[in-house]
């Protein structure tokens, strides 16, 4: 009779495999359909909250205030939701706050606002929309300043700016999939080049410094009201896919609620054995065919 046990190896790595990435402790312990099937729950039903909510409902931040964090919940999902402690230590840094320098060359969509201080270049105030391209000055006694351009539309009218001076930008690691230029010169092509106006807007966040981070309160209220209702319910599906994997690393160590698996080695080999017995008692013995009554002989 072949033991229909379940083969555990060692049932606290299979734990902390489960914890690590939702399904790895039963395909350790070759349970392979079960940890896929659980694997895909729990991960379709988290990442399908993020998306819900634009990727920006999973992060720990600190709230003495608060002590039902959904995170507490979020976190038992495994690495997919550990970053956030990562991105919360880099949001709470000291060095996570408005730059003035800039550390690599910038290259990116770019929307906001020009106001110009000198309307004699043929350019208005107004809103803008187009490629923003800035590097660090070339000589070391230039420090901080930048230089680069601007090319893009005002009102549906193609305009191109010098750009230059000192920016500043807004703190690098934020939820918002947008980070702010909050200043940058607009300068003319004299010698040496005078300041005529001043462009700020925003441009795309780096995934790395946005991904599980937390938002800034101005962000966190914009998005509660882009999203209403959805808000709240993306953040439900990633907390159920937390309490979901808790299960299934309960069912990793410790194995189905009924059946084999229970108890000790010694125990469960007596109980398969009982059942084996049982089996065999079950079948009853083979019993010889009755006997026919011997024929009386006729009678003369």
């Amino acid at each position: 009779m072949l033991d229909p046990r379940i083969p555990f190896k060692n049932r606290y790595l299979a734990g902390i495999l489960a914890f690590l990435f939702p399904g790895a402790g039963h395909v350790y312990q070759g349970r392979y359909f079960k940890g896929i099937l659980c694997g895909t729950c729990v991960l379709v039903t988290f990442f399908y909250g993020m998306a819900l909510g634009n990727w920006s409902v999973v992060y720990w931040k600190k709230d003495p205030t608060n002590f039902l964090n959904p995170y507490y919940a979020q976190v038992f999902v495994g690495l997919p939701a550990l970053p956030s402690l990562m991105q919360a230590r880099r949001y709470e840094s000291r060095t996570n706050v408005d730059e003035i320098s800039l550390s690599a060359p910038l290259n990116a969509p770019f929307h906001g606002t020009l106001r110009m201080h000198d309307h004699n270049f043929g350019l208005a105030d107004g809103a803008v929309t187009g490629q923003i391209e800035l590097q660090a000055g070339t000589k070391p006694a230039e420090g901080r300043v930048v230089q680069g351009k601007f090319t893009g539309t005002e009102d549906k009218k193609e305009i191109t700016l010098s750009l230059g001076g000192t920016p500043k930008f807004g703190k690098a690691v934020s939820a918002d999939p947008e980070r702010e230029l909050l200043s940058v010169d607009v300068i003319d092509a004299s010698d040496p080049p005078q300041t005529i106006g001043r462009l700020s807007g925003k441009f795309p966040r780096k995934l790395v410094d946005r991904f599980e981070a937390p938002p800034d309160d101005e962000y966190y209220l914009s998005l509660h009201r882009t999203l209403g209702k959805f808000h709240e319910l993306a953040m439900t599906f990633t907390m159920i896919a937390g309490l979901l994997n808790i299960l299934v690393i309960l069912d990793a160590v410790e194995g189905p609620a009924y059946g084999y698996g229970d108890g000790s080695d010694a125990e469960q080999k007596a109980a398969a054995s009982a059942s084996a017995d049982k089996t065999v008692k079950a079948v009853p013995p083979a019993q010889p065919p009755p006997a026919h009554p011997p024929i009386a002989a006729p009678k003369v």
